[in-house]
């Protein structure tokens, strides 16, 4: 690993990034269906596909089935 150093002072590469908790993969199940069920038409669809099934698999099948039904499960029945 390359070290830099300035000043004399050496400073090490750091990235804080934050717990998974349940809110925020729910935030980003939201999205990746969200894309499915409008059918975005873009290059990240496929990349999209890709993240769903890792996190939720049951999801993405369902989505590749039914992508309303996805739709209302991650969002509730009331967005629409």
């Amino acid at each position: 690993m390359p070290h830099v150093v300035i000043d004399g002072i050496q400073y090490v590469p750091r990235a804080d990034v934050a717990e998974m908790t349940d809110e925020r993969l729910q935030a980003a199940l939201q999205e990746l269906v969200s894309i499915q069920y409008f059918q975005e038409r873009h290059k990240a669809v496929a990349q999209a596909w890709n993240a769903l099934h890792a996190l939720a698999p049951e999801l993405a099948k369902l989505a590749a089935e039914d992508p309303r039904a996805a739709f209302e499960r991650v969002h509730g029945a009331q967005q629409r």
